[in-house]
């Protein structure tokens, strides 16, 4: 995609991924939702591409937009980056200190083989043909690659990968994840009180506020447990939280969500307003039902 500019890549690469996985024609608007831009700005930029010969339209209600077979012979044929900022290449749960500098699909159009090409640097003796690799999200187009390597070639620095999953994460904010509304506990609150709510609720961890309104503190059921296993039975929310509380603005990015939990290995981030006012939890469940296949991040 050498002649595109950055903004007409960008669209592609969303209009394709959502027209493989939808197999139907797509919406202006589902693109921008993705990449989190203005729906007019997008179907002007869709319209330059259709220009160029890379997008099709159809009217009406029932109409959209596809990619065409050029399309995909440059999506094919190119790097999907340069990639500005270079990738660790995960085996397994264990990064690695092999870098990607560039990734180029291949056979993206053959439904019984999807593979891509990465050029690399760093020592490839690390790995072997089989391996379970993973890589992303990538900076500019957020893609999360996960497969088992085909073929390995040390000389030229390249990897073969038999893509398992490929995942472009949306930008979204992380406001828009929350589930529920905010259910906050007092420090004095009895743990049985603290899990009947629990229960109620449907919730499995809550925020500790003190009567100024303060965050001191988050309770999980991991916490009731931990406590009731102790035979601490009359024991109060203050005695079993945690008060080193990971928090969240919630006016970020998705991915700054989730690279939160993975860094700090929770389950849950506490989402703030503008004036550090906590509005609600945003859970791991959260993030994985509104992007299907994203456990991979956590389940590698």
């Amino acid at each position: 995609m050498q002649n595109l500019s950055p903004t007409q890549r960008e669209i592609l690469l969303a209009l394709t991924d959502l027209y493989n996985r939808q197999k139907r024609m797509i919406k202006s608007k589902e693109v921008a939702d993705i990449i989190g831009k203005d729906e007019g700005t997008v179907r002007n930029i869709i319209l330059s591409l259709k220009v160029l010969g890379l997008v099709e339209s159809k009217p009406g209600p029932n109409g959209g937009y596809m990619p065409t077979l050029k399309a995909y012979e440059i999506i094919n044929n190119p790097t999907l980056t340069p990639i500005l900022d270079k990738l660790n290449l995960y085996k397994g749960m264990i990064e690695t200190d092999i870098k990607v500098e560039n990734i180029e699909i291949i056979d993206i159009t053959n439904p019984s083989a999807n593979r891509v090409l990465l050029k690399v640097e760093g020592d490839l003796r690390k790995l072997k043909i089989g391996d379970a690799v993973r890589l992303g999200p990538t900076p500019y187009s957020r893609l999360v690659i996960e497969g088992l390597i085909l073929h390995l070639d040390e000389n030229s620095k390249e990897i073969v990968v038999d893509v398992k999953r490929m995942i472009s994460i949306p930008k979204e904010k992380v406001k828009n994840l929350i589930s529920k509304k905010l259910i906050a506990l007092k420090p004095e609150t009895s743990l049985r009180e603290a899990s009947m709510i629990f229960y109620k609720e449907a919730i499995r961890g809550a925020p500790v506020i003190n009567q100024d309104e303060k965050v001191v503190g988050i309770l999980t059921t991991a916490d009731i447990i931990k406590a009731f296993f102790e035979g601490n039975y009359t024991a109060k929310v203050s005695d079993y939280m945690k008060t080193n509380v990971i928090s969240i603005n919630e006016n970020e990015d998705l991915l700054d969500a989730i690279r939160k939990m993975i860094i700090y290995n929770v389950g849950r981030l506490l989402v703030l307003d503008s004036n550090n006012k906590a509005v609600g939890i945003v859970t791991r469940t959260d993030i994985l039902r509104s992007i299907a296949g994203l456990e991979g991040l956590w389940t590698t």
